[in-house]
């Protein structure tokens, strides 16, 4: 025990920086691999690091580096690369065989950890809406065109590599065409969601897609030049899919695609209660920064 917490004491206290990275490929002749880190990183060629995953650690030279992407040549010529495509190993910037003084549980706690650790952050959506179906009490069915552009922002914290939950506000602005009256709502909704992760598409740059579950409640006011009439909304269900691409490492683009169930329910000044049942899909983009 005594060893362990001196070994542990010497690798803080020098510095050493541990990574996890993915294995994007590996060669024919299972001498050269390539990851997906680079001179973003700071890594250059003949640059010479220590990779380990289940319990086997090799030596290897970056040969050839571009911006995202880097091809490794192990350095022991009688060795195969122990690792195949899409593998998680760790990767650090020394060249001793750090782990086989480790115990293997202290890496595996090491490497659920990273992958575990909690993320905090906060997006920016812009979306354009379009009702597809639309019912109002006391009102006969008609057809009329509904549209409009949503903003939303959330802050999300991520508990592990699939499952997080958000919470935001949304502010939404619609317009009504109905036979010869123009009607516009406007919204502004507290936002509550649960969302799943999948895994990262290397193909993609590392993107994620992700599905969202949530529910909505707020305010609610419609106007005409005649008339106008307020009270609450809500959203039940909230559903969206979710295209994660990573700009940077704490930056992501986001392209998503949504449905939701909104009952809207308003009094106008005269008394009269009016419940409007709305089906939307949107389209949108957006933001998202990781802190």
């Amino acid at each position: 025990m005594t060893r362990i917490v001196i070994l542990l004491f010497g690798l803080i206290s020098s510095g050493l920086c541990f990574e996890l990275t993915l294995i994007h490929d590996v060669s024919r002749s299972k001498q050269t691999f390539v990851t997906r880190n680079g001179k973003n990183e700071g890594i250059f060629e003949g640059k010479r690091s220590t990779f380990s995953a289940n319990n086997v650690s090799i030596i290897a030279k970056a040969i050839t580096v571009t911006r995202k992407f880097t091809q490794w040549e192990i350095e022991n010529d009688f060795t195969d690369v122990p690792f195949q495509k899409g593998d998680t190993v760790t990767f650090y910037d020394t060249t001793e065989y750090l782990w086989a003084l480790t115990p293997e549980v202290i890496k595996s706690k090491y490497i659920k950890s990273k992958l575990t650790a909690p993320k905090i952050s906060v997006s920016i959506t812009s979306s354009f809406v379009k009702g597809i179906s639309e019912s109002v009490s006391g009102v006969s069915a008609t057809s009329d065109s509904r549209g409009g552009i949503l903003l939303e922002s959330l802050l999300e914290r991520k508990f592990n590599t699939h499952y997080s939950l958000a919470a935001g506000i949304r502010y939404a602005r619609e317009s009504i065409q109905v036979n010869a009256a123009t009607l516009t709502t406007q919204r502004l909704l507290g936002l509550l969601e649960a969302k799943y992760y999948f895994p990262a598409m290397e193909e993609l740059g590392g993107a994620k897609f992700s599905l969202g579950i949530g529910i909505g409640y707020g305010q609610s006011v419609t106007t005409t030049s005649a008339a106008s009439s307020s009270g609450d909304a809500t959203i039940v269900p909230l559903t969206k899919i979710t295209l994660n691409y990573p700009m940077n490492k704490r930056t992501d683009f986001l392209t998503e695609f949504g449905y939701e169930s909104l009952s809207i329910r308003e009094n106008f000044k005269g008394g009269t209660k009016q419940v409007t049942t709305l089906d939307n899909l949107r389209l949108g983009l957006g933001i998202k920064r990781y802190y």
